[in-house]
């Protein structure tokens, strides 16, 4: 039995050149990074996702968090810790522990142990029921 390998190769009949590269210049946009000095606000912190909106104000002692829930789904009871520069872990005492109803708004107050310095507590994260919703941003201001 014999094995014939047919190999075709397009070596042209055609004089066109090369496609180059599209020779217009993409347009600016603007930066979305803050141009102006940048303050953050001290003990201020928030989480705004899918029609959820979590306000921390946090300076030591006791703090509050202000929700805002304009989805339509209700959220288990809120939970917040801090991962320290130490790389430690901080749970906060969150009361009332209530859920959040669907369309509803809560305060709550947030109590981190006396030992956590505000300064060494480097990353907030928030939780609702069993999910972890992240991290909470610093509130700036230009």
């Amino acid at each position: 039995m014999t094995l014939v390998l047919v190999l075709g190769a397009c070596t042209g009949g055609s004089t066109s050149e090369p496609a180059s590269p599209p020779s217009s210049t993409p347009t600016a946009t603007e930066s979305p990074i803050p141009s102006g000095q940048i303050v953050f606000v001290p003990g201020e912190f928030f989480i705004d996702f899918a029609e959820v909106r979590s306000d921390l104000t946090w300076n030591g002692g006791a703090g509050e968090l202000r929700v805002t829930n304009a989805s339509d789904s209700g959220l288990g009871v809120p939970g917040v810790y801090a991962i320290t520069t130490a790389s430690t872990t901080v749970d906060a005492v969150v009361e009332p522990a209530e859920d959040i109803p669907a369309g509803g708004e809560a305060t709550f107050t947030v109590t981190f142990p006396d030992t956590l310095d505000p300064a060494d507590a480097g990353l907030l994260v928030l939780s609702y029921g069993e999910e972890s919703w992240g991290a909470m941003a610093p509130v700036v201001r230009e």
